[in-house]
């Protein structure tokens, strides 16, 4: 008789295997996680910190004190962040392991239906294909809304025919509520969810009206809890004052931005279509996941023995695909939107190691060639080889308590911009960055540096200058600046530029006021930090 200890019954050969398979890569995930420790925080994430550290010590109300374009979820979830842990290093480290290890341990709950091996094997495979992406991909937007998705996810294929249908879809439009909060069109999964909550609820094909009439209700009760829970935030933005500046920004800047590609240039339209559709198919670098998913769900299909697991795997493929289309949906194809498909696929493709709730697999072949399937995905995807190699070295270092050094951010010159603005900067200065991507608001960050204006980023001024609402931010920067004074300009001159269609790279009043009231006093590693000067000002000063 064999053993009932476990569902997995594999044969002996094929059980140890998967089991010595998932123990190097497990050892090699927690050397990664505990290696993480030490990574810093790294540009847009660093931003977010900026703006949170804002509203939160100084009472800025984000969209009309900080012109952003960042949904009000990212800001809600970085002032929490910053209330419960600060905004050093190690804060936005302590809650990027924490919101790593939800995420993982609802995925483990998702996946136990398919058995532990299958749930272990998809939270390795997201674990290792994060954290391998390195500190770029740390505590982003897209990250963070996985977690709501993956809550929701949970109770829609958890909840059986005597749970509460109106209150299961309340909840899951809460929660996707939670992730359109961080990225609007994080939405469009919740259809597919309600779908197969009223299917789990014992509605299917074989009474058809009776599904249809359970999916208008639950979508009503969805829509219900989603637009009560986006209520909220705009509720705190109308008492902070901000409703009306969030609003102009969405309405009249977003639609602007969202005509920038990959390579921060404005192309016609049609040259825009084909550079996206190139992006797309690429799907981020990742399109064996989405060939390894749909093989995991011709598996369980074609396998009598997993029949239960069927509904699982169709829900996960489905929503692999929409989470692709979500990035080209969003038009910007950076490597941390491909996240959330990723998680999808992660999850669909571990369903290749799936055990059947019953039944013996007796056929070593139905064992090993699973198990070489997953190997090679890993292989291909994670390319774990380096990362075997530098374990010994690795726990060595990390039994002595010591993390490896990372790497500064943008070369050093974050550091390099804070040092000179703790030693210089007295508690009254404001200061105004000049910058998009090149480090000086994460270095003003680390010196608690506060803005001059709402404008801590300053590409919105050089793309669609002949519009009347460009124009009009550029007249609003100007009369901004001169009623703020700043004591320093952070000029990042080595940034990155938008280019293209009605874009440019002069701004002739802003140069005249620079060179009216401003000396260089510093030279960095890519900017200039210009100081006030009092003389300068006094000597353009017309004679009486």
């Amino acid at each position: 008789m064999k053993d009932s200890k476990s569902n997995l019954n594999f044969p002996d050969a094929g059980y140890s295997g998967i089991y010595l398979v998932l123990a190097l890569l497990t050892t090699v995930f927690l050397v990664k996680l505990v290696q993480s420790l030490g990574w810093r925080l790294q540009f847009d994430t660093a931003i977010m910190h900026y703006v949170a550290y804002l509203i939160n010590e100084h009472s800025f109300a984000p969209y009309r004190d900080i012109f952003e374009i960042n949904m009000p979820g990212s800001y809600l979830v970085h002032m929490a962040v910053g209330k419960m842990f600060g905004y050093s290093d190690l804060a936005f480290r302590m809650a990027d392991v924490t919101w790593l290890v939800a995420t993982l341990t609802v995925t483990w709950l998702i996946m136990m239906p398919a058995g532990r091996v299958a749930a272990w094997a998809s939270c390795l495979l997201f674990g290792l294909l994060y954290l391998g992406a390195g500190p770029y991909m740390g505590f982003q937007r897209d990250f963070l809304a996985i977690l709501p998705m993956a809550i929701a996810l949970l109770i829609a294929t958890q909840r059986r025919p005597w749970y509460s249908s109106k209150l299961i879809h309340f909840l899951l439009g809460v929660l996707f509520a939670l992730a359109t909060l961080i990225k609007p069109h994080m939405v469009i999964g919740l259809p597919v969810l309600v779908v197969y909550s009223c299917i789990q609820g014992g509605y299917d094909s074989k009474s058809a009206g009776k599904l249809m009439k359970a999916c208008i209700v639950g979508g009503f009760f969805a829509l219900f809890g989603l637009s009560l829970a986006l209520a909220i935030p705009l509720l705190w933005l109308w008492k902070v004052g901000s409703i009306y500046s969030f609003w102009e920004i969405l309405s009249s800047y977003l639609p602007l931005y969202l005509q920038m590609d990959l390579d921060h240039s404005f192309v016609d339209s049609s040259s825009r279509f084909k550079q996206s559709l190139m992006l797309y198919l690429d799907f981020g670098g990742f399109a064996v996941l989405l060939m390894s998913s749909i093989f995991s769900v011709c598996y369980i299909w074609v396998r009598p023995l997993f029949v239960e697991l069927r509904k699982l795997a169709i829900l996960l493929l489905l929503s692999t695909i929409i989470y692709s289309i979500y990035v080209a949906i969003g038009g910007r194809f950076l490597p941390y939107h491909w996240i959330p498909y990723i998680y999808f696929a992660c999850l669909c493709t571990g369903l290749i190691l799936a055990s059947p709730l019953t039944g013996n697999l007796n056929n070593s072949f139905k064992v090993i060639f699973p198990l070489f399937a997953f190997i090679f995905i890993v292989m291909v995807t994670v390319k774990p080889a380096e990362a075997v190699l530098q374990l010994p070295g690795s726990v060595l270092q990390l039994m002595h308590g010591h993390l490896p050094p990372a790497p500064p951010p943008k070369n050093g010159r974050v550091d390099e911009i804070a040092a000179y603005l703790n030693m210089n900067l007295s508690t009254t200065d404001r200061v105004q960055p000049l910058d998009w991507d090149g480090g000086a608001l994460h270095g003003m960050l680390l010196a608690k540096a506060i803005t001059a204006t709402p404008y801590i980023c300053d590409f919105q001024l050089y793309h669609h200058v002949s519009t009347p609402y460009i124009q009009g931010l550029r007249r609003d920067f100007l009369a901004d600046l001169e009623q703020a004074t700043p004591a320093f300009i952070i000029d990042m001159h080595e940034k990155t530029k938008v280019t293209g269609i009605d874009t440019t790279s002069d701004f002739p009043e802003l140069e005249a006021f620079i060179e009216k009231h401003y000396s260089k006093d510093y030279g960095g590693n890519g900017f200039d930090i210009l100081k006030r000067s009092i003389f300068k000002e006094e000597r353009n000063k017309p004679s009486q």
